[in-house]
């Protein structure tokens, strides 16, 4: 009887009269609610999506007039990845949803604050000014950098959900904004460690062992306390297998039962699956659909290729048994020809000399 879409249309409605009153938090719960509602509602897989991705950012809003910007920033992310409701997990994203998540992402951490930035696939920073100087663009970005608790948490969620999806260049750009956050607290944690080991590995996914050991060495052997963590030995010894392009010693430092196996279980377990892939030349392996696809398409040519070799045998062998057939006048002059040249051998051995006449013999 439709009450999932009544009590939907209810919600937002009181968000709307909440808001006007200048009751925020009162009006961010009722879209978010109804937020809840639509994905769970009958309708179509289109209206939906927009439906999530808009009542969420009126949330968003809502929170942000009250100034519970990691609240907003939250609201944010979960707009963001509305717009890919129901999709497949190894479906990359299209562009628009890319670009939501990017700057759902800088507005938990601005780009001057993180180091890879470089790595934003889409979009433009909210910090970028041709005209600004570069200083007060970090002094803002360090004023609007979201220090609630667990805010570091959210943004390895969407890295996480990226890495599913194969975007690598993203998922460092907001592994890159988790570490940021953790490094401005000012504490070495294990979440510190790991993000950093996190880190390295998507960049050896990446194939990019060079930039890899360049972070290792000015970033994170700078903090005293990483280099007795079992994060820091674990990284070592995989940039120097992908460096040396050594399969071996590469499997033997993300075995999991070898000496790095409590760093390895202190993963995530997407890092943990994306480590297993990193092949010799420090390049992750391709995704599982392509080799799939690659798998069939090399066994239908090969179970086509004998029969393409049997038809040529089967056409081969019949051109030789069966010589061209030629037509009645050809096979004619071609047997005139025949005749005349051998009249002439004959004539030029003297045996049909019709010009001598035979002596007569008289036999009386």
């Amino acid at each position: 009887c439709g009450e999932n879409r009544l009590e939907r249309l209810h919600r937002i409605a009181s968000g709307d009269c909440q808001l006007g009153q200048d009751a925020y938090a009162t009006a961010a719960a009722e879209y978010s609610r109804a937020a809840e509602l639509a994905e769970i509602s009958n309708e179509t897989m289109g209206r939906k999506r927009q439906e999530c991705h808009k009542l969420h950012l009126d949330a968003a809003n809502a929170w942000t007039q009250m100034g519970e910007r990691g609240r907003a920033a939250e609201s944010t992310l979960k707009a963001a990845f509305g717009l890919v409701m129901g999709e497949q997990i190894g479906n990359k994203l299209d562009d628009k949803a890319l670009k939501a998540v990017e700057e759902a992402i800088e507005s938990f951490v601005g780009d001057p604050l993180n180091r890879k930035k470089h790595y934003r696939r889409t979009g433009v920073s909210a910090y970028e000014d041709a005209n600004a100087d570069t200083a007060a663009a970090m002094e803002l970005a360090k004023q609007n950098i979201i220090t609630d608790s667990y805010a570091h948490e959210s943004i390895f969620k969407a890295g996480a959900e990226l890495i599913k999806r194969r975007h690598y260049e993203s998922s460092l750009y907001a592994y890159g904004a988790g570490t940021a956050s953790l490094e401005h607290e000012g504490y070495a944690t294990v979440s510190l460690f790991r993000a950093y080991l996190s880190e390295t590995i998507l960049t050896l996914a990446m194939g990019d062992a060079v930039a890899a050991s360049k972070d290792f060495q000015q970033v994170h052997l700078q903090r005293t306390s990483y280099l007795s963590s079992r994060e820091c030995a674990l990284e070592e010894d995989l940039i120097r297998a992908c460096s040396a392009m050594d399969l071996e010693m590469l499997d033997e430092a993300r075995s999991r039962s070898g000496q790095h196996r409590a760093a390895m279980a202190n993963l995530e377990p997407i890092i943990r699956e994306l480590v297993m892939e990193i092949r010799g030349s420090g390049r992750a392996k391709k995704d599982s659909k392509d080799k799939r696809a690659v798998a069939a398409a090399l066994s239908a040519a090969s179970a086509d290729a004998p029969k393409k070799l049997a038809v040529a045998t089967k056409a081969e062998a019949s051109n030789i048994s069966k010589p061209p057939e030629m037509a009645r006048e050809d096979l004619v002059q071609d047997t005139d020809a025949g005749f005349e040249e051998m009249d002439d051998i004959m004539n030029q051995m003297g045996l049909m000399d019709d010009d001598d006449d035979d002596d007569d013999i008289d036999l009386t």
